[in-house]
């Protein structure tokens, strides 16, 4: 009688060792599974990565970041203002010489807007890059009130340049927009760098006021030195010129000679002072009937 094999297949096999095997079979499938997401991990991260950083170089380069900030920031000062932080009044004090167009310019406000946002630093900066402002200052008083104060530059001279003429401040700062009408009293200065020499001038003109109430007008030679038109009895103009150096002793002797003498009442057309301890006078043509004056010539 054949005795039955329990346990066992026809393939050689015990139940045991075939579960076995099914075992191994999933575990080999799980790892190649596993090892399949992996890769497709890495690569969707670097496919996200890469879209990532391909769509923030084109938001950069639109300016989609910066317009998306802006547009926070516009809401963010939106709801101050709707909060009552908004410009109502403007208070503007020193102006007198100033356009007003100019100074609406420089301030770029108007009602209404945010308070909170009106930057006072870039206010104040274009403020003093009008010509005729030599100072200002802008504070803020919340809720909605603004207070802008400007120190103008005080005109001491005209300058002629080129066929125009503008003011100048003590400083040399050219105010090309300010009317010269009610100035046409001021020393006028003539030469390229005038301007930047005014201050120094006027120091001269100040230590003989007698000479200086003769004076016209002072030409800038040669980027060194100064002629200076002072008047005679006549009003007719005389050309004094001054040395390079030490031109305040210069002027002094000038003064002196007047005092003693009344130089500047006779008929003269021209005083050289430019050699130390010498003085060079051009006669008027009506004064030298048979001789030429001694002109010392100008280098």
């Amino acid at each position: 009688m054949a005795r039955k094999n329990s346990g066992r297949k026809s393939s050689g096999m015990t139940v045991r060792q075939r579960q076995s095997q099914q075992i191994m079979r999933q575990k080999t499938a799980h790892k190649k599974r596993r090892a399949l997401l992996s890769k497709c991990y890495v690569i969707g991260g670097s496919a996200l990565c890469m879209g990532l950083l391909a769509g923030g170089a084109w938001c950069w380069h639109t300016g989609a970041f910066g317009k998306a900030a802006d547009a926070v920031v516009d809401g963010g000062y939106g709801l101050t203002a709707d909060a009552g932080f908004a410009l109502q009044s403007l208070y503007l004090e020193g102006r007198s010489r100033t356009s007003m167009n100019e100074v609406n310019k420089a301030l770029g406000i108007q009602k209404g807007d945010p308070i909170l946002r009106i930057s006072l630093d870039e206010m104040k900066e274009r403020l003093e890059k009008i010509e005729s402002v030599r100072f200002a200052a802008v504070e803020r008083a919340l809720p909605g009130t603004l207070y802008v104060k400007i120190v103008e530059r005080e005109p001491v001279a005209l300058w002629q340049n080129q066929g125009k003429i503008a003011l100048v401040d003590d400083n040399g700062a050219v105010m090309t927009g300010v009317d010269i009408a009610p100035y046409q009293q001021l020393p006028l200065i003539i030469g390229q760098d005038a301007p930047q020499h005014v201050r120094e001038l006027l120091a001269l003109l100040s230590t003989e006021p007698d000479l200086a109430r003769r004076f016209s007008a002072a030409i800038r030679v040669g980027e060194r030195r100064w002629n200076i038109r002072v008047s005679n009895r006549q009003n007719e103009a005389i050309e004094v010129k001054l040395p390079e150096t030490n031109a305040e002793a210069a002027w002094k002797k000038l003064a002196d000679m007047q005092e003693s003498q009344q130089l500047l009442d006779r008929d003269i057309k021209e005083i050289d002072l430019r050699l130390e301890g010498r003085m060079f006078i051009k006669l008027a043509p009506d004064d030298m009937p048979d001789k030429k004056s001694n002109n010392a010539r100008d280098t």
